[in-house]
């Protein structure tokens, strides 16, 4: 009887489920929860509206980027198997974008590759530094053809916090 109990204690704990990390703990992890939001920028008369929202508590943020001629929606979550925190979605154009979020320096950075409906790729970075609690910069940097991130950003803009609808 003995030996039975610990056959079937060693089966539970093999099938018992490890707790993985959330997308919510790795930003609290990493701390930049500061993020989420809704901001908005205006450039040589172009308004840019950027997004981030949970959409399932704790596993899956959305993404929404408006500008004046392109609009996209984008999904972020962990991948349960590589760990990674990843985001796919489409614009406007019929592009598809998949991309990796991970550090650049003490910025969240997300390194995105988009797919046109004809099959031209193009990628870039775009990294955020929090200046305070309303305000951010967005910082663009080239990717090269190994999916490496420049030293340099190219172009940077403030974004300043969108007061939420009620």
């Amino acid at each position: 009887m003995k030996k039975l109990l610990t056959i079937f204690a060693i089966i539970g704990l093999a099938f018992t489920h490890q707790a993985q990390a959330s997308l919510a703990d790795q930003i609290n992890e990493n701390q930049t929860d500061w993020l989420l939001g809704s901001w908005e920028a205006d450039i040589d008369g172009n308004t840019i509206s950027l997004s981030y929202k949970w959409v399932l508590k704790d596993h899956v943020i959305a993404s929404h980027l408006k500008t004046n001629d392109n609009e996209s929606y984008s999904l972020i979550g962990l991948n349960p198997e590589s760990g990674e925190i990843e985001q796919t979605g489409y614009d406007s154009k019929g592009k598809k974008s998949t991309g990796k979020w991970g550090p650049k320096g003490d910025m969240p950075m997300l390194i995105v590759k988009s797919t046109s409906d004809t099959g031209e790729t193009q990628s870039m970075a775009v990294a955020f530094r929090r200046i305070d609690e309303n305000n951010i910069e967005a910082q663009i940097f080239e990717v090269d053809a190994s999916g490496n991130a420049g030293d340099f950003s190219s172009i940077s803009f403030e974004m300043k916090r969108k007061k939420e609808k009620k």
